[in-house]
């Protein structure tokens, strides 16, 4: 198994988690890796073309050039003792299905895959990987609610709901906030707030919003998108 340089990253690191081996060093697995990296995480970073993993050899703790179709190259890397893989093939359907297999088969603990479409979502789920994503997909919902330009971020967190940030809405403006109304007539939630000059904190009953304010609201997208036009 490759040998990472672990007292070079622990003093500075970020995410607090077990090394992590990322196969397919792509747009998604690659910079993921990185920012694994970035955060003091151990990773290792195995793609089946030399001068993808050559690229990538000096910034990662390792990069490797090895056929994850194969089983036994898996077994000889050490995988299945490792806790933690993500599947970053994505658009080579039959080497992310083959690769995934192996994967379950080789009984690593908590195996992400990169899906293109949502049939190779379900085949990926019904193979046994433990969590599948979409980033195409979840990208392309993001960019839909950014374009009316009202909302400066959004993120879906879960099936109907989000958060977004923006400018507070001219009703959060009119009086001091009362989150029990604005949920009982919005279902809307007002997570927290900056103030031009400050830092994000929590927004409290009571408190009054400026203009210059950014604001951090929860809820249903389509709750959104209607109270960010009041």
């Amino acid at each position: 198994m490759a040998n990472f340089p672990g007292a070079l990253l622990r003093g500075r690191q970020k995410i607090d988690i077990p090394p992590v081996v990322v196969i397919g060093l792509g747009r998604f697995g690659g910079s993921l890796a990185y920012e694994l990296t970035r955060c003091g995480v151990e990773v290792l970073g195995i793609d089946a073309d030399e001068r993808v993993a050559r690229e990538y050899s000096q910034g990662l703790s390792d990069a490797l050039v090895a056929d994850t179709t194969d089983a036994e190259a898996l077994r000889q890397l050490g995988i299945p003792e490792m806790g933690r893989v993500v599947l970053g093939i994505g658009s080579a359907l039959e080497a992310s299905i083959l690769t995934a297999s192996n994967l379950v088969e080789l009984g690593v603990a908590d195996i992400w895959a990169k899906a293109d479409s949502e049939s190779h979502a379900r085949i990926l789920r019904q193979l046994g990987v433990h969590h599948v994503v979409r980033p195409e997909h979840d990208t392309g919902r993001r960019v839909a609610h950014l374009l009316g330009g009202r909302f400066q971020d959004f993120a879906e967190l879960a099936d109907n709901y989000g958060v977004i940030k923006m400018v507070p809405p001219r009703t959060l403006l009119d009086a001091p906030l009362d989150p029990t109304a604005l949920w009982r007539t919005h279902h809307i939630q007002v997570v927290s707030a900056r103030t031009s000059a400050g830092a994000w904190q929590p927004v409290y009953p009571g408190a009054r919003l400026t203009p210059t304010d950014l604001v951090v609201l929860a809820g249903a997208p389509d709750d959104l998108e209607r109270f960010s036009r009041l």
